[in-house]
């Protein structure tokens, strides 16, 4: 669709009468899959709020209400005059997008492992060009408090926070606004439950590695250690804990 109409994407056979109880979170929904689908794309134009209204079967105070969470989400964007447009294709709102994205899939601990694979290592690989002292200094004092910590929950805060200090390390303001806004739910692959002494050690370890490599400013040693990291925090997972993974992906484990 485009500003001159709303097109054939958005019509009485793409969309369904709402049925549930909170009416605006079952249109939002909608319409979020009919993006993830590819059936609206940045700067495809709404139907009028009267014909969404008719569609759902709902007030135009419930359309309104969906429109305007989509809006604070960064997904849509109305205009006097003219209509309500996705706008997900502007860079703010892509971030804004995966991010809720890893937010709506936080029970599948196995699709959010998969999505540190994809995103870490470049984290990783981009702090080794890009860190300054100050960023290595804290990483150096990041991983010295992780090496004397018994306490498991305080562990977790360390492994956290070591992470996120590379994701800043990495100069990369995108990368750093998607790590920090999924990053309690990135943390759920850290909470206590998946914790053990050995998991602790083997995550040590491999921050040591990590930051060796950074160190050295090579980029890919960098980038191979946060993998080898990765991949060694989730063989332990899957053997200890394996029914937690209701779906479990194609993972990598292997070198």
């Amino acid at each position: 669709m485009s500003d001159k109409g709303h097109g054939k994407a958005v019509t009485k056979g793409s969309l369904k009468a709402v049925t549930k109880k909170k009416l605006f979170e079952e249109i939002v929904r909608q319409i979020r899959d009919l993006i993830d689908n590819g059936d609206l794309k940045p700067g495809d134009q709404l139907p009028p709020e009267r014909e969404l209204a008719e569609i759902f079967k709902v007030s135009r105070h419930s359309v309104r209400e969906a429109i305007r969470t989509l809006e604070e989400h960064g997904v849509l964007k109305s205009r006097r005059g003219s209509g309500t447009f996705v706008v997900l294709g502007e860079p703010d709102n892509v971030v804004d997008y995966l991010a809720q994205a890893v937010v709506r899939e936080k029970d599948n601990l196995a699709e959010i492992f998969q999505f540190r694979q994809m995103v870490e290592p470049q984290i990783a690989a981009l702090a080794a060009l890009n860190a300054s002292p100050e960023h290595i200094d804290e990483l150096r004092r990041i991983l010295k408090l992780q090496q004397k910590e018994t306490n498991i929950s305080k562990q977790i805060l360390l492994d956290n926070e070591f992470h996120m200090a590379l994701a800043k390390a990495a100069g990369n303001s995108i990368l750093l606004n998607i790590v920090e806004r999924v990053g309690g739910i990135l943390g759920q692959c850290r909470m206590e439950v998946y914790q053990s002494q050995r998991r602790s050690k083997i995550s040590t370890k491999g921050h040591e590695d990590i930051l060796e490599a950074l160190e050295r400013q090579d980029s890919s040693l960098c980038e191979k250690a946060m993998s080898e990291h990765l991949k060694d925090i989730i063989r332990i997972v899957l053997a200890d804990h394996l029914d937690f993974f209701d779906n479990p992906l194609p993972l990598q484990t292997k070198n």
